[in-house]
């Protein structure tokens, strides 16, 4: 989310705007490299509400295990349980460089993503 996007939502009546998408780049973020690159490329564009990775709906950018089991898939284990399950496929998969058995959790749009700190995006985004 930008400034200009912020103010525009809040002057149609929104109370307030979710924008945690927006800091997964910042510097302080503990996201993995390839969920950094995966934010920065076109497939950040394609993100869905899943509940394979965890059990419970959440938005990823879209991969090979998303499409395979269903976005939404109603075979997903309960919470905790999916997330444990999918931890020994994410591990191996990632050995290789993989995400296809990653959970690359974004919001509906990640153009606001910039790799500085927390504390300047923060900044920006309140002034303008």
């Amino acid at each position: 989310a930008h400034h200009k996007e912020i103010q525009a939502l809040l002057a149609l009546g929104a109370a307030a705007v979710q924008i945690g998408t927006t800091y997964l780049l910042c510097d302080e973020s503990r996201i993995s490299s390839s969920h950094r690159e995966a934010l920065q490329s076109e497939a950040a564009q394609h993100t869905a509400l899943t509940n394979v990775f965890t059990g419970r709906p959440a938005r990823s950018v879209v991969n090979r295990v998303m499409e395979e089991l269903a976005y939404m898939s109603p075979s997903a284990p309960a919470f905790p349980h999916a997330s444990i399950e999918m931890t020994q496929l994410k591990a191996l998969d990632s050995l290789q460089g993989g995400t296809n058995f990653a959970s690359l959790w974004c919001g509906q749009n990640a153009t606001g993503c910039q790799a500085i700190s927390a504390h300047t995006l923060t900044k920006l985004l309140a002034n303008g």
